[in-house]
């Protein structure tokens, strides 16, 4: 098994998006492709586009600069995931652009065979969103079949608050996407009851300082904070951009993979993502409908 050890910090920039429209339900905010769009995206993402693509870098402080202590990662691993096992292959990784600035960050199927769930800071920033969003489940090194995004909703408690790093950011940060097409590989079920402190889990994702974001890793931090609306999990040696979205779930219980939060923001010493709730539940029915 391939396994990596914490280095240098990477490169973090900041970018931005375009305001969108109203839907139905206020507490969602949701856009869709045009039909140009959509058509344009199935050909944007070429082999180029797809190695150029930056790490989606996450919430940044104020100074812009990530925090925390690169050495409280010693003796730390990060190992390879077994992509083509569950529920690692529910996952692949998600390429958009943000601002004109191509992206990547990770994401997976989620409670069903066309709803994605990935960050919303990747969907949306600073009152701008994401647009050529596509995904590929199961991407490990090379692409695979392409999963276009017809659909995408964050919280608009998400595009009223300081995206900064931090809990409160954390607690809003994801994004529930609709897929023009249905996974083959699977799917994780959602969980909401709380995980306590000091819980081990894994976390998955294509960290973009590791063989450049071209496979998917994990790690095994354990719970630190657990409330209502948020996580945080110690230490996290996939820091540094790529891994925004990916999952953070339990061992299998009944054969079922539960996935209860996402990757949110962080440093070497602490990874912080939301806790899924019933209004997480209420959005993925939103999408599913359309955002009607």
């Amino acid at each position: 098994m391939k396994f990596w050890k914490a280095s240098c910090l990477t490169l973090l920039v900041s970018v931005s998006f375009a305001p969108t429209g109203a839907f139905a339900d206020d507490r969602f905010t949701c856009w869709a492709p045009t039909a140009a769009q959509a058509a344009f995206t199935a050909d944007y993402w070429t082999d180029e586009r797809r190695r150029n693509a930056i790490p989606a870098p996450g919430l940044l402080p104020e100074s812009g600069m990530p925090g925390g202590d690169v050495h409280s990662l010693e003796g730390t691993e990060v190992k390879l995931a077994p992509i083509k096992e569950a529920p690692f292959k529910f996952g692949g990784k998600l390429f958009f652009s943000l601002g004109g600035i191509d992206q990547a960050a990770s994401a997976q199927f989620v409670s069903d065979d066309k709803i994605i769930i990935g960050a919303a800071h990747a969907m949306w920033l600073n009152g701008d969103q994401a647009s050529n969003v596509v995904f590929y489940p199961g991407y490990d090194g090379a692409p695979g079949e392409a999963y276009p995004i017809e659909m995408a909703s964050v919280l608009t408690a998400w595009t009223k608050i300081p995206q900064v790093p931090g809990l409160a950011a954390a607690a809003v940060d994801y994004a529930v996407m609709r897929s023009t097409k249905a996974s083959t590989s699977g799917k994780f079920q959602l969980r909401l009851a709380k995980v306590p402190e000091k819980t081990e889990l894994t976390l998955m994702g294509y960290p973009g300082r590791l063989d450049g974001g071209e496979y998917m890793f994990l790690e095994d931090p354990s719970i630190s904070v657990s409330d209502a609306t948020a996580y945080e999990a110690k230490p996290h040696p996939m820091y540094g951009g790529g891994a925004s979205g990916g999952a953070w779930f339990l061992p299998a219980e009944n054969k079922a993979f539960e996935i209860f939060s996402v990757v949110s923001n962080g440093s070497p010493s602490n990874v912080k993502g939301p806790h899924f709730t019933h209004e997480t539940e209420e959005m993925i029915e939103y999408v599913k409908g359309g955002c009607k």
